[in-house]
């Protein structure tokens, strides 16, 4: 094998720009802007064909999948539930027209949560979903562009700062408190009673959220460049910091953040997967894959060029799903940069199998986390519980 040059398998050119991607099983959902949801079948990644598609009214920025049903943040036109049970056939269900610019969109339950730009959060109902109505709206002062949902708790990330609100009553939810970062908020990450945000030239704001209406700055950890987005493993942070690359703090002592290494990157970083230890930035230049197993040094196993901007990696198995904006899905064989032997009941990635990852799997498996869904068939189920049991009874290799 050749380490240094991942291969590409395939690719399917979308006919708008590729936002995001969603794998699931053997189908990729695309957020393909202008012409809304591309489902690509990738049973061979070879020759990745279109199933089907359904042309949203206006810019599909982001889709999340649950079962036989894709929600699609289609900015002005809100938000839009496509049946996707027939996947060459895919069929409306129903839309909610949000006030604002759906950026995002989670879903919990039966309930979805917009980002919805100047218009905050919008909570709907979409028990539903050939009707979704509205529950309750949080109306933020400024533009948001990401939601992270906590058990009964809402996470904004939004141009000046990261909001937390209260969503235990869906239909009048309420500010709990507000921490106001430096730099504009991309991206958030929850984990237990702390937030990581990445806060554009500000870099990595380290967020004490224990009590939420009085969150407090812990530390912060200022990147080279611009931080676009920060991901969380066990003690490290992982920041895509534009032209500065990839930044690897460690956040053991989240009071005093520190750098263990860096690896610079040609052009922007626009986001980071961790999958064991090796890391997936898609970026200006592509996919770069890059070994982490010694944070001190992170080393460049391989780089796939894509034509132009990379957005989002989804990382399935040795595969990668790259979300290249108007060259659409690039398919890429990532088998000649291994990672670490696969664990994937060691869900905190410490390399040790205990009550830790148990308890990760269920706060993952009730917020329905894609982490949990550990059958990959979209739906969380007795069988993704099953399937994590004897995960974690055979054991790390």
């Amino acid at each position: 094998s050749n380490p240094t040059a991942p291969t590409l398998l395939g690719s399917y050119d979308t006919p708008g720009w590729a936002y995001g991607v969603t794998v699931v099983g053997t189908k990729a959902y695309v957020a393909d802007s202008y012409y809304g949801l591309q489902i690509i079948d990738i049973t061979d990644p070879s020759m990745p064909t279109l199933l089907g598609s359904y042309d949203t009214p206006n810019n599909a920025r982001g889709v999340t999948v649950k079962g036989t049903t894709a929600y699609v943040a289609d900015s002005i036109l809100g938000l839009v539930i496509i049946d996707i049970s027939n996947p060459t056939a895919p069929t409306l269900l129903g839309s909610y027209d949000t006030p604002g610019w759906a950026y995002g969109v989670t879903v919990v339950g039966t309930t979805a949560y917009v980002a919805d730009g100047y218009y905050g959060l919008q909570i709907i109902d979409i028990s539903n979903p050939t009707a979704p109505r509205l529950l309750g709206s949080y109306d933020t002062t400024v533009d948001a562009r990401d939601v992270t949902v906590v058990g009964t708790t809402a996470y904004m990330a939004n141009i000046s700062g990261l909001e937390i609100i209260d969503i235990s009553n869906p239909t009048t939810p309420a500010l709990l408190g507000y921490y106001d970062t430096p730099g504009n908020a991309y991206g958030a990450t929850v984990v237990g009673t702390t937030a990581y945000v990445a806060t554009f030239n500000f870099g990595l704001e380290i967020i004490d959220i224990s009590n939420p209406t009085t969150p407090a700055l812990l530390s912060y950890y200022d990147t080279p460049d611009r931080a676009w987005s920060v991901t969380v493993v066990g003690t490290t942070a992982y920041v895509a910091d534009a032209n500065s690359g990839l930044q690897i703090i460690d956040i053991s002592d989240p009071t005093t953040p520190a750098l263990l290494g860096s690896y610079d990157t040609p052009s922007g970083a626009q986001s980071v997967t961790v999958v064991g230890t090796t890391a997936y930035m898609a970026s200006g230049g592509g996919l770069r894959i890059i070994d982490i197993s010694n944070p001190t040094t992170p080393a460049l196993l391989g780089h796939h060029g894509t034509p132009i901007i990379a957005y989002g990696v989804a990382v399935v198995g040795t595969t990668a799903y790259v979300a290249s904006h108007t060259s659409g899905l690039q398919i890429v064989d990532i088998s000649d940069c291994p990672p670490s032997p696969p664990c994937p009941a060691d869900l905190n990635n410490d390399n040790t199998l205990d009550f830790f990852d148990i308890s990760f799997f269920l706060t993952a498996f009730g917020n329905q986390d894609p982490i949990a869904d550990f059958t990959q068939d979209g739906t969380f189920d007795f069988f993704d519980i099953s399937t994590f049991l004897t995960a974690f009874t055979t054991g790390c290799p």
